[in-house]
């Protein structure tokens, strides 16, 4: 039976090919393509069995934008983050700028021309983006007419198909075609318009926890999901409607140098020995923008106050989330002369290329991630996946939901918002602090708590049956064709 892998982002690149995820699926029958515009694909384009590259056009994949902004607004009663999302895509429309806000509050002291002057602004603002108000226009008339589930099928019936990806297809034949995918991606959807015309199976391997929440739903489905664990594949049931035998418990290859990490350990240790080589808690942020410099202010002085109680020497550790604004603010954060927080050496001394949404090598190996979980004395997050990764390595857990007063997309603004982070208290390793004052108190019990990750609720977000990634995917292969 013949497999084709199907590379859409410099991402899966390094998730599921440099990780081998597919080490055991493949054979001389098993092909491999990717898109065009992808930088770091050496290690596709190399392959004995490299069948190719194609692209959607700039036409298609703004189509295919619009397509899946309509799905989430049309079904934004089904839960919390298709409308959240939608939302965060029109923000001129559903949020008062806080920039505008703070701008006049600076130029006009008198309040009541301030209430007035922002109000005006606020109004003509969307206007400022035509392009954008025409399409969220254009959305609430389709959907108040009830004619969304037409405009799909007609977007689906008239799309025209990939010609450069239809005649790789077609010279593969494949039986079944595996596309990691996070949700919305017009390439993937390329691959899915073909399915029922060239009589091949796909199935979509969902990168993330969120994605099946919190993006859209698909304009054409997939025969099959490959989910995280239970939670996904309850997304997948209520939100997209799929039948459970459609659905695949099938993890990641990101969390798989977790689960193997008592047998790299030593190596690990020689390998970043020169990196992490002091106690440290871990600080990882996540990708909106908001204030993490100044939490890391005060947590500069709590560590200066609970002292007596880490390790000599202990600093906070911190590390960007590498596609968040705040990996550009480093600067910043040295000129304030913090003496208990330090950069996380890996990306310090790797700068962000400007390109870095066509890139993933200014980031770390994957084997990097475990080492410098482990090597913390507990860890401090924003909600993110490191919240799932701390757990799966036993690390205690100071998750910030807070809103800081001061961003759009603040951390309690996330956390409200979004379907995945529910039961993360069932982990037992989580503290959540919704209120900055309560700081120095969560982190003080969080180093005087003994606390242990329940493995059984873990296993609700990521599936825990002992296998790695690629023999997991291997199993489901076998078992589809």
């Amino acid at each position: 039976m013949k497999k084709l892998i199907v590379i859409t982002s410099p991402l899966y690149i390094r998730n599921y090919v440099d990780s081998d995820a597919f080490a055991k699926v493949k054979d001389k029958d098993t092909f491999i393509v990717c898109t065009r515009n992808i930088t770091n694909k050496k290690s596709v384009i190399g392959s004995s069995n490299f069948a190719g590259e194609f692209e959607a056009s700039k036409v298609k994949k703004d189509l295919f934008y619009f397509i899946s902004l309509l799905l989430m607004y049309s079904n934004r009663k089904l839960n919390k983050g298709f409308y959240f999302y939608f939302k965060t895509r029109n923000p001129t429309i559903y949020y008062p700028s806080i920039r505008l806000k703070n701008k006049v509050f600076e130029l006009i002291k008198i309040r009541f021309l301030q209430f007035f002057i922002i109000n005006i602004l606020e109004f003509f603002r969307p206007f400022f983006q035509p392009i954008a108000l025409l399409r969220f226009c254009l959305i609430i008339v389709i959907n108040f007419l009830g004619l969304t589930g037409i405009v799909v099928k007609i977007y689906n019936s008239f799309l025209p198909p990939n010609r450069e990806l239809k005649s790789i297809i077609e010279s593969v034949n494949p039986d079944l075609v595996l596309v990691p995918n996070g949700g919305m991606d017009a390439n993937g959807h390329e691959v899915l318009a073909l399915s029922a015309k060239l009589n091949f199976k796909t199935m979509l391997l969902i990168d993330n926890w969120d994605n099946l929440c919190s993006k859209s739903r698909f304009p054409i489905e997939p025969d099959y999901l490959g989910v995280w664990g239970e939670q996904a594949k309850t997304h997948a049931i209520n939100l997209h409607k799929f039948e459970s035998s459609r659905i695949f418990l099938a993890g990641t290859p990101r969390f798989d140098g977790y689960l193997n990490y008592k047998n790299t350990k030593s190596s690990l240790e020689g390998k970043y020995k020169e990196v992490i080589n002091f106690p440290y808690i871990l600080f990882a942020g996540c990708w909106p923008d908001w204030d993490e410099i100044g939490t890391l202010k005060i947590l500069n002085e709590l560590v200066e106050k609970h002292k007596n109680l880490l390790p000599k020497n202990c600093k906070i550790l911190y590390r960007p989330h590498p596609w968040g604004n705040n990996s550009d603010r480093l600067d910043t954060l040295i000129s304030k002369n913090l003496k208990n927080i330090a950069i996380d050496p890996q990306i310090s001394n790797m700068i962000r290329p400007k390109d870095y949404t066509k890139r993933t090598d200014f980031q770390p190996d994957l084997d990097y991630y475990p080492i410098l979980l482990d090597k913390s004395e507990f860890v401090i997050c924003p909600m993110s996946t490191i919240v799932l990764e701390a757990s799966v390595m036993n690390k205690k857990v100071l998750g910030l939901i807070y809103d800081d007063g001061k961003s759009f997309s603040t951390p309690s603004f996330m956390y409200e918002n979004s379907d995945y982070f529910d039961r993360l208290l069932y982990l037992k390793n989580v503290k959540l602090l919704d209120d900055i004052e309560n700081l120095d108190d969560l982190f003080y019990q969080i180093i005087t708590t003994d606390m242990h990750v329940d493995k059984k609720a873990l296993g609700y977000y990521i599936v825990d049956d002992g296998l790695l990634y690629n023999e997991r995917i291997n199993r489901i292969c076998n078992k589809l064709l």
